[in-house]
């Protein structure tokens, strides 16, 4: 498994535990179903957890995307316009 493959298959996995987490959310809001204190404030810390660590992961992601070998990012100093 390349390392490209691995970056798409994780993020789709990140996005798809917020998106149950959130949709989870909005039903309990909702009211349709019904959970106990215990399982909403589980719910509340995997989402306090998970969140920030798929934007780290996305962040991550980027950087190394605009920091590729195949990527040349000039400045204007170095390009000799001023």
């Amino acid at each position: 498994m390349t390392d490209s493959s691995f970056l798409i298959i994780s993020s789709a996995v990140l996005l798809g535990l917020i998106w149950l987490i959130v949709s989870i959310f909005k039903k309990v809001a909702r009211g349709e179903i019904g959970i106990s204190v215990n399982a909403a404030l589980l719910m509340t810390l995997a989402a306090i957890l998970l969140i920030p660590f798929a934007m780290n992961f996305s962040a991550h992601l980027i950087s190394g995307m605009m920091h590729s070998p195949g990527a040349t990012v000039t400045s204007d100093s170095e390009s000799g316009h001023h």
